[in-house]
């Protein structure tokens, strides 16, 4: 589950479950018109991100850079090559034709959350000579060196990887298996069978949505065989999404796991480049169904696999042997609340295990001792010792220089930022890499140390890719088209109540000492994601309504990553109760320091687990929140997936109570705030049955409520529609926490 974030926009309010609002509304709308250009701002620029490289990479050589971008105002990516030597950037692939996509590629581009088009993935081959890019169901080669461009035979293909020497390409296509002799344009088959309820080499729902793993195909170091996932789905549920924008057209089937039903069962195959027999890999996946991470290192590191037992509180490392798939178990972690998985810097760092080319033992991380530390285990996975303090939690794993007996890190030297370090391999003291306040984030190329990618998010308001040397000095800056933003965040970041809780306070640009302004709580509240960072450029859309007359506030309660483990688990079996408190508590404290906070007139907004919290709030302390905007609320977790929900509430079979205590039926009834519900008709992550069961709620107890129906899933991303909504979001928060016009106080 992840927060509403840049792609995800609603479109126009459609309908009213009641009519008492809806001159305030107009009006409200009215009053805010002049100020609304930011919102087109942000809706066409995609918050000021259009236009910044992406997925900057450089190459083995360490001579040049490969990233994505699209222009300042379009969607469309292209793939660039970036000499720092000489400062020049050279197009080396743009889109060829109109994306049509495939049902399964919608649906993985959801899971990825890919609202961007054209030229969307690429991969080098292990010497930089050749990359192979991907848009929509085509593929294409590019010789580095000369430039040239090559259509890949076929069309059709989803999940593209290419082999380690550059050579072939293995894709899915119809749910098996293909490979493609790139030079020759030769395709094999290799797996049969393929359906929709049985696929061949893509990561299942599941493992995409909550697992971190989108990948379901993995090459051997030596490029000679495959390693592929087959997932069963036949015995999921099914569920039908109908696109009420197109009744023509037929019901899509996805194939959904609810909590306590039956997930997609999944095994692995080994099978070589030019087909033959599959030999599966042996372990208990009746037991430990979820596979959380495949390696297959280069050198003498043993394939490896990360997995979990369906309560996701025990978790084994297994080697495999490719030769007759057998494995050993060579670690076990335990944790009674869950277990999370290690981290890997938000898709940039390394997967772990990463073992070293020796095979002579393996990078590891775990929070046993209640924050993240990298690990060094012997062969056996016995440990040999931790490499980062406990006072630096880890991040993710960069980089491995064998050589030079050094690791490269992201670590949090505070709770709102990340950094960049290295350190030596058998422990010692790190030595900082990037300076610069923000958020970092690192990109190495296999096989090469000396240089590497960062991309940060500044405390200052930038966002900058810049390409550094083995000591972090900067080398050259990736060039970005993106449009300066026209408005300036003015946040100030705190902790707040007895909790000591990460805090942010956005007020307006004409900020007067001296008034009252209304509040919004901008919210999250939930596991796996940090509403409070260091970075304001990710705050653009906050501080454009703070600059119609509110202040926005967000906090960090029990529950959110990012501070130690039992602060996390701290909401085992109970989803609201504690962050819920943690959000009240820490509102109340900042409102004693600040009195520019009117807390009269306080609003809560959220998408998500942050929809879910805001309808809960509205609901329950009516004393605090006098509005609330929730975005595709899970409104019963037992319609919601069984790799998240499960992990924090069980199934509902085993903990009723809890299920029912983290429930927004349960509250419905009490409903006496104005609350406004957006949901995408066609959401398949939060499908829209959780808002339609809670105003068929609302209605049976006779409460009124608002709703906005969005077409599309959660990703709609027309800037006009995604303005407009912005504007009515403000209005209805306008309109009943009295703003726009603060008073003076005394």
């Amino acid at each position: 589950m992840l927060p509403f974030s840049l792609g995800l926009r609603p479109r126009r309010l459609i309908r009213r479950a009641t009519l008492s609002l809806p001159g305030l509304l107009l009006a409200a709308a009215a009053h805010a018109a002049p100020l609304g250009q930011c919102y087109a701002d942000l809706a066409a620029t995609r918050n000021f991100t259009l236009g910044l490289p992406r997925h900057a990479q450089p190459t083995p050589d360490g001579h040049a850079v490969l990233f994505l971008r699209s222009g300042p105002r379009d969607t469309t990516l292209h793939l660039w090559h970036f000499d720092p030597a000489s400062g020049t950037e050279t197009e080396l692939a743009r889109p060829t034709a109109t994306e049509s996509l495939s049902v399964e590629e919608k649906a993985r581009r959801e899971r990825a959350r890919m609202s961007l088009t054209g030229i969307t993935d690429f991969a080098l081959s292990d010497n930089g000579q050749t990359a192979l890019v991907s848009q929509a169901d085509r593929l294409k080669q590019i010789d580095i060196a000369t430039g040239k461009v090559s259509d890949v035979a076929g069309r059709g293909w989803i999940a593209p990887r290419l082999s380690p020497d550059g050579t072939h390409a293995a894709v899915v296509r119809d749910n098996d298996v293909h490979v493609v002799t790139l030079a020759s344009g030769h395709i094999t088959r290799l797996t049969h069978g393929g359906t929709e309820t049985l696929t061949h080499g893509l990561a299942e729902f599941a493992a995409a949505e909550e697992l971190a793993r989108p990948d379901g195909l993995w090459w051997s170091p030596d490029g000679q065989t495959i390693l592929y996932e087959e997932a069963d789905s036949s015995g999921v549920e099914k569920h039908y999404i109908t696109d009420p924008q197109h009744p023509a057209t037929q019901p899509v089937e996805f194939r959904y796991p609810r909590a306590g039903t039956a997930n997609a069962r999944i095994r692995l195959g080994l099978i070589a480049r030019d087909g033959g027999p599959t030999h599966w890999v042996q372990w208990d996946n009746t037991a430990f169904p979820y596979l959380a991470r495949a390696v297959w290192p280069k050198g003498h590191g043993p394939l490896t696999l990360v997995v979990l037992n369906r309560a996701q509180t025990e978790e084994r490392v297994l080697r495999v042997d490719p030769a007759t798939g057998q494995t050993t178990t060579l670690l076990i972690e335990r944790d009674p609340a869950w277990i999370n998985i290690s981290p890997s810097g938000d898709g940039r760092g390394r997967s772990l295990p990463r073992w070293l080319p020796d095979g002579s033992g393996f990078l590891w991380a775990a929070e046993r001792n209640g924050h993240w530390q990298l690990e060094l285990r012997h062969a056996d996975g016995t440990l040999n010792h931790a490499i980062t303090p406990a006072s630096l939690p880890f991040v993710s794993l960069d980089d491995v220089d064998p050589k030079a007996g050094t690791v490269t890190i992201t670590a949090n030297p505070d709770r709102i930022r990340t950094a960049i370090y290295r350190l030596p391999l058998q422990g010692g003291a790190p030595v900082l890499l990037t300076p610069e306040a923000g958020l970092h984030g690192a990109t190495f190329a296999d096989g090469n140390h000396t240089r590497f990618i960062d991309s940060l998010s500044g405390a200052d308001g930038s966002a900058v890719t810049t390409l550094r040397n083995a000591d972090g000095h900067v080398l050259a800056s990736v060039p970005a088209v993106a449009e300066t933003p026209t408005l300036t965040p003015h946040i100030e970041y705190t902790r707040a109540g007895t909790r000591d809780m990460d805090a942010m306070i956005i007020r307006p640009a004409g900020f007067k000492p001296g008034q009252h302004y209304p509040v919004v709580l901008s919210v999250y509240a939930g596991p796996g994601y940090k509403q409070v960072l260091d970075a304001p450029r990710r705050y653009l859309e906050s501080q454009c309504m703070a600059d119609h007359g509110f202040i926005v506030v967000s906090l960090d309660g029990r529950g959110t990553p990012g501070r130690d483990h039992d602060w996390e688990r701290a909401i085992k079996n109970n989803l609201i109760d504690l962050p819920l408190q943690d959000q009240i508590d820490g509102l109340t404290a900042l409102g004693k320091r600040y009195p520019e906070l009117d807390l009269d007139h306080v609003g809560v907004r959220g998408w998500s687990f942050g929809g879910y919290f805001t309808a809960m709030a509205t609901i329950r302390r009516l004393d605090i929140f006098k509005a609330g905007v929730a975005g595709a609320p899970p409104a019963d977790f037992a319609d919601y997936d069984t790799a998240y929900t499960e992990r924090y509430l069980g199934t509902p079979e085993d903990d009723p109570d809890g299920y029912r205590a983290s429930n927004v039926l349960t509250y419905a009834q009490s409903l006496s705030r104005p609350l406004l519900i957006m949901h995408g008709l066609t959401d398949d992550n939060v499908y829209f049955e959780n808002t339609m069961k809670m105003t068929q709620a609302f209605i049976t107890a006779g409460r009124p409520y608002n709703l906005l129906l969005l077409p599309g899933t959660h990703m709609l991303t027309d800037p006009i529609l995604r303005a407009h909504v912005d504007d009515a979001r403000e209005a209805f928060l306008a309109a009943t926490l009295k703003a726009p016009a603060p008073t003076a106080t005394n």
